[in-house]
């Protein structure tokens, strides 16, 4: 199968990302392209517009402080399965990243990409849940920090508008015991 005609759209800032979705109508955003890529290829979405995420700066990278996790959306759940920090101070995050598909798919598969998928099956969003975690959402007006238990408004819809995209995820560390 192939997907359908769409234009593809490369941005290289959070700005100009969100300045393409607030000027293009019918896109949808490309992470890993686990998910979105089988959808465009059986025909489940009909995008006009693909942005695509993967050179947009900024947005990959995995911050240990003192009390949380915080990681770019588009972090590949491949380099938090190998990290240190997430191995030695949020091992349930650890287990459950060894839980998804195979390795070819967290090579490629974002947390954030994962994240808005909201598939209720998925390992990192009952881990984003269980972790009480915070997603951070930009857009035209700023940032604004959604709860986890507030991001999905209904199955498998994220709470961002069409003119937003997630840019990171905050993981609080659980206390001792």
């Amino acid at each position: 199968m192939k997907p359908p005609p769409f234009r593809y759209h490369d941005p290289k800032t959070v700005s100009e990302t969100i300045g393409l979705l607030g000027s293009l109508e019918n896109a949808k955003l490309l992470a890993g392209g686990q998910s979105l890529m089988p959808m465009l290829n059986m025909r489940f979405v009909l995008p006009d517009h693909i942005v695509d995420l993967n050179r947009v700066e900024g947005l990959s990278y995995i911050r240990e402080m003192r009390s949380a996790l915080e990681i770019g959306a588009m972090t590949r759940q491949r380099d938090l399965e190998f990290s240190d920090a997430v191995r030695a101070r949020w091992p349930i995050m650890h287990e459950a990243l060894l839980q998804i598909g195979h390795r070819q798919t967290r090579n490629r598969g974002t947390i954030g990409g994962s994240l808005c998928h909201l598939d209720p099956a998925a390992e990192l969003v009952s881990l984003a849940l269980a972790y009480d975690a915070t997603v951070t959402v930009a857009g035209p007006n700023g940032q604004r920090e959604v709860p986890f238990s507030d991001f999905p408004v209904a199955y498998m819809t994220p709470a961002i508008e069409p003119n937003e995209l997630v840019v990171g995820v905050r993981y609080p560390q659980w206390a001792a015991n």
